[in-house]
């Protein structure tokens, strides 16, 4: 951990935009743990924080992009399938991952870069399922907040035992996960509710408009009636 404090104190915001760029991108780098030094260099004056939560928010949303845009394509699933490859049986987390996509929908970026594995397949699978780009970028943006922020915030806290910080950050990453899950479930099941009750006062409204046609009918029929007569 002290060796990546000194990398990013000897070249600063360009190596912390590098390493977020390519943990994003699919690359073997320690990306949160550049984010615990960059926390803990603002803790001593050596960094601003604000500059480098916006770098991390910026590179890492660079890094979505390609993927996106290769879901997007027209092998978009061959995308996904390459995701996969390595794992025991592609067809099935190819499977799981767009029905994960599908239950959620583009709200799943707000905390996939907290979970390992779907930080990587949730850019293509908003590709695939046609979300709008501005709703991608939207939704990714603020998941690269929430990511960049929890992880420079716990450098910043720990700064003094940044081991101790490193030691959490697989913790952190899976309750923040939890909770904004959590979050997004409780969101989607009032959205759900409110629809429900919206169709049933739609349908009972729609059977009391016979009734009420019905009884506007009447003295009209009877009006005529007295007029034939007459």
């Amino acid at each position: 951990m002290n060796a990546i404090v000194q990398f990013v104190v000897k070249h600063g915001y360009s190596i912390l935009f590098a390493a977020i760029f390519a943990h994003q991108i699919g690359l073997p780098v320690p990306g949160p743990l550049f984010l615990l030094a960059a926390g803990a260099l603002a803790a001593s004056g050596k960094l601003a924080l604000v500059p480098a939560i916006g770098l991390a928010v910026i590179a890492t949303v660079l890094a979505d992009w390609p993927w996106y845009e290769a879901g997007r394509g027209r092998r978009g699933i061959k995308v996904l399938h390459f995701i996969h490859r390595l794992s025991r049986d592609p067809d099935y987390h190819d499977r799981k991952a767009q029905e994960t996509f599908a239950r959620y929908g583009p709200s799943i970026l707000l905390i996939s870069k907290f979970v390992p594995g779907l930080d990587a397949v949730a850019p293509p699978l908003a590709g695939i399922s046609r979300t709008s780009r501005l709703r991608f970028l939207a939704f990714d943006a603020v998941g690269a907040g929430l990511y960049s922020c929890a992880y420079s915030g716990l450098g910043y806290v720990f700064s003094h035992n940044l081991d101790l910080a490193a030691a959490y950050v697989g913790r952190v990453g899976t309750v923040l996960g939890g909770l904004v899950l959590a979050a997004i479930s409780i969101y989607a099941l009032g959205r759900l509710v409110q629809r429900k009750r919206l169709m049933r006062d739609a349908g009972l409204a729609a059977m009391n408009r016979p009734e009420r046609e019905g009884s506007l009918a009447d003295p009209s029929t009877t009006i005529e009636g007295a007029e034939s007569a007459d």
